[in-house]
């Protein structure tokens, strides 16, 4: 993306607060509007009227003297996180719609007849909690927040979802963080649930603006959260002792099926990464996410879920025009466990043009096509008859009742680039750069799940066609239920998905013939699709 240039008044703006830290800055509001209240022995127990060195003493990480706050597990300061700091619920004054005084917490501040403080100093203080709360350094862009509230910037977010009710769940609020027009950037930040008990998750919703690129959240399963600074970090130092929960392009809701659920610990950490890009080339943009994570007690689940990000991160694409595919085998060699796929998606940057899944055979050979991100319409099911590719939109296809994987075959993905950018591009994290990612989900067992005798795409079957013979040797007939309608089509595919036949059925016919012809034996797929869209499907065996 381009890099925007500020004009040369907010440079010099910036260059003359380059020598004073964020926190003096903070600091600086403190004193104004709170200190002459807050001075030692005030009735919260909270002082600020001293020098710069003991307010931040007596603000950073500490426990509140309030007990409605105390209780929650707020801090007066909790850094990288506002929603959870006190001092910021008691002078938000409705900047961040989410945040509201609950009982026991007293009145807003600053009282005694003191104006709210302007929203661009309340930003400003909240920006200084959202990256880390840091005694010294200047992190926070003072021209950035000056010219959202001043000029006007874009919301990412502009309507808030609510919150579960405490007792189904929880609400995380990322950022918000600003962007200048046409620029981008990702952010990683580690966040405390709070969880006061070992509890399940049965869904996880997601809700972020249209520029958003992506946001993952990761699981600390280890307490190496504590090699991470708090509050937004542009690298990631420490990356051990993590797994994925779940990783989003755009707004979803993800509801895990009956009886299966991520368990998390109490007082879990999770990794939180967001990336936004700027489309505007004239507005700053508030880059916001909204999670609703909704919670059961521990034990209720049957099977847990689990999540894999695999990475092919050795692509390297001219741009010279030319399609380049590259693909990567993910297997266990030599473990004969299985696991069971419940969803699977794909992830590319703007020079990606298909993104395929396989299953892989013992021999390392490619099997049956699993996931067609061309396939839109039919939700990644390969075999569709309009193939579509959105790098920004991926379907993601499930299994009602999951799809067994061995281990030591594994899987395939392939994904395919065309660059007719203006450089060649290598794996990487900004939107100019590529990525090769596939996503998925999966159980290590069903037992207990009572999942039915067949999917839903197999109990459609007898509804919509059937085939005799079959097995056959020549030909076969399809036998409709009822008669074609308008763009119908009987399309075969090998069981690798690749399609190997395709006739338009004439609108009102109850038959259709399949010749086998050069086909060699072996199993097909016979699918039939009415308008673009996927009906139903069927084995053929030819003999």
């Amino acid at each position: 993306m381009k890099k925007i240039f500020i004009p040369v008044i907010c440079m010099l703006s910036v260059f003359q607060l380059a020598a004073q830290s964020t926190f003096e800055d903070v600091y600086a509001l403190l004193q104004t509007n709170c200190a002459a209240c807050h001075v030692d022995g005030h009735e919260s127990g909270l002082s600020l009227n001293g020098s710069i060195a003991e307010v931040y003493d007596n603000i950073y990480n500490t426990d509140p003297e309030n007990a409605a706050s105390s209780a929650k597990g707020y801090k007066v300061v909790f850094p990288g996180d506002p929603y959870k700091s006190f001092l910021f619920s008691k002078i938000n004054n409705g900047l961040a719609l989410d945040v509201n005084l609950t009982a026991g917490e007293g009145a807003a501040c600053p009282q005694d007849g003191g104006a709210p403080l302007a929203d661009k100093d309340i930003e400003l203080i909240r920006q200084w909690i959202i990256y880390g709360a840091r005694e010294t350094g200047s992190q926070v862009d003072v021209a950035l927040i000056n010219s959202f509230y001043t000029t006007g910037g874009i919301q990412s977010v502009p309507s808030p979802p609510a919150p579960p009710a405490p007792e189904e769940g929880f609400q995380i609020h990322y950022g918000p963080w600003f962007l200048w027009p046409e620029d981008e950037q990702e952010y990683w930040s580690k966040f405390s649930t709070l969880l006061p008990e070992d509890q399940e998750i049965n869904r996880v919703d997601v809700q972020m603006g249209p520029y958003s690129h992506h946001f993952i959240i990761y699981k600390y399963d280890m307490p190496t959260h504590v090699l991470n600074p708090f509050g937004l970090r542009e690298l990631d130092p420490e990356f051990m002792g993590v797994s994925l929960v779940t990783a989003n392009q755009f707004s979803y809701d993800l509801v895990l099926p009956e009886n299966t659920a991520f368990p998390w610990a109490s007082n879990t950490w999770l990794d939180l990464n967001s990336h936004y890009i700027n489309y505007s080339a004239d507005l700053p943009l508030a880059c916001e996410v909204f999670v609703n994570v909704y919670t059961q007690p521990s034990g209720t689940a049957v099977q847990q879920m689990y999540s894999e990000l695999p990475v092919n991160d050795d692509i390297y694409i001219p741009n010279n025009g030319n399609e380049y595919t590259f693909d990567q085998a993910i297997y266990d060699g030599g473990n004969n466990d299985e696991i069971f796929l419940w969803g699977i998606t794909s992830h590319t940057h703007k020079y990606g043009t298909d993104y395929d899944i396989y299953k892989r055979n013992a021999d390392g050979s490619r099997g049956e096509h699993i996931f067609d991100a061309s396939c839109i319409g039919t939700e990644g099911m390969p075999g569709c008859l309009d193939e579509i590719y959105d790098y920004q939109h991926p379907p993601i296809r499930y299994w009602d009742n999951f799809l067994p994987i061995t281990l030591k075959e594994g899987l395939i993905h392939e994904a395919s680039y065309v660059n007719n950018g203006p450089e060649p591009v290598w794996f990487g994290l900004t939107s100019d750069d590529e990525m090769m990612v596939m996503i998925y989900f999966y159980l290590e067992d069903t037992t207990g799940l009572n999942l039915p005798a067949t999917t839903a795409i197999e109990e459609q079957v007898s509804e919509r066609f059937r085939i005799q013979p079959n097995p056959a040797h020549q030909s076969a007939v399809v036998i409709f239920a009822t008669p074609a309608a308008p763009s119908t089509y009987m399309l075969v595919t090998d069981m690798t998905g690749n399609r190997v036949g395709m006739q338009e059925v004439p609108v009102g016919s109850t038959t259709a013939i399949i010749e086998r012809r050069h086909l060699p034996a072996g199993m097909y797929m016979v699918q039939l699709v009415e308008q673009g869209i996927l009906q139903s499907n069927s084995a053929l065996l030819f003999e």
